[in-house]
Order: C-alpha cells, then sequence, then structure tokens
C-alpha cells in the first residue's frame, strides 16, 4: 500500500491553513487549542459514523459524513485528513466499497499522526476530554 508510506512522508497540516488560525487567534490562543480539540472530537465521532454507514452500506450517509469531515479538515489544515475523506466522499457518491475499508484504516491513521503533530505543537490541553470544559 504506497498510500500509507505517502502518509508518513508528507506534510501533516498545511501549514498555511494552520499559520492562518494562529494568525487570526493571535490574541487569543487558546482558542486555537480549542478549535483544534473540537476538530479532533467532532473527527472521531465522524469516523465512528463512518465506519457504521461502510458496515451498513449507506452509501450516501458515507458520502455526507465524509464530505462533512473534508470541510473540517481543510479548515484547520489537515490535509492528510483531507485526502482520505475526498476519496471517501468520491466512494460514496459511486457506492464503490471496493477500497472503502482500506480508506477507512487510511483515515485513522491520518488522525491518529495529525492528533500527534497538535500535541507537539499546541500540548497535550488539545486533546478531547483535556482542558477547560465547554
Amino acid at each position: 500500500m504506497g498510500s500509507v508510506a505517502k502518509l508518513v512522508t508528507d506534510k501533516l497540516i498545511a501549514s498555511d491553513a494552520f499559520e492562518r488560525l494562529r494568525q487570526m487567534t493571535a490574541s487569543r490562543p487558546v482558542e486555537l487549542v480549542e478549535i483544534c480539540r473540537e476538530f479532533l472530537s467532532e473527527a472521531g465521532k465522524t469516523l465512528a459514523q463512518l465506519r457504521s454507514a461502510f458496515t451498513l452500506k449507506q452509501a450516501e450517509e458515507l458520502r455526507n459524513r465524509a464530505h462533512y469531515l473534508k470541510g473540517s479538515s481543510l479548515i484547520v489544515g489537515a490535509i492528510g485528513v483531507t485526502r482520505c475523506c475526498a476519496s471517501l466522499e468520491a466512494m460514496g457518491k459511486m457506492g464503490n466499497w471496493g477500497e472503502a475499508e482500506a480508506e477507512l484504516e487510511q483515515l485513522s491513521a491520518a488522525l491518529q499522526a495529525v492528533e500527534q503533530e497538535y500535541v507537539k505543537v499546541l500540548g497535550p490541553g488539545v486533546l478531547p476530554g483535556r482542558g477547560p470544559a465547554a
């Protein structure tokens, strides 16, 4: 699977998108942590919904959930997640289940990698379930 190797060698987070967010929250740095924590929390829930849609062969749900996560991952610069979601969205649109399971595993790996990168850049408070209660 060359795509897994590509995930490891590609940048995990698009620096331009992340820097835009950092600049927008410069006067409130805790807000950047909150945005990224919310992304990770929502992404985890959405991954579970995507897996369920795959298991139940619900093509429209797979497409919708992948589209949703693709959009939010673009905002925070999670480019590996964005790529996986674009593939899953297309698979849902065409009802193509052949590569969906492998793509879901790659999405899971991409989310874990982004989480680790956020912890490096922003600290452990970025992890869902940590930091101030919303």
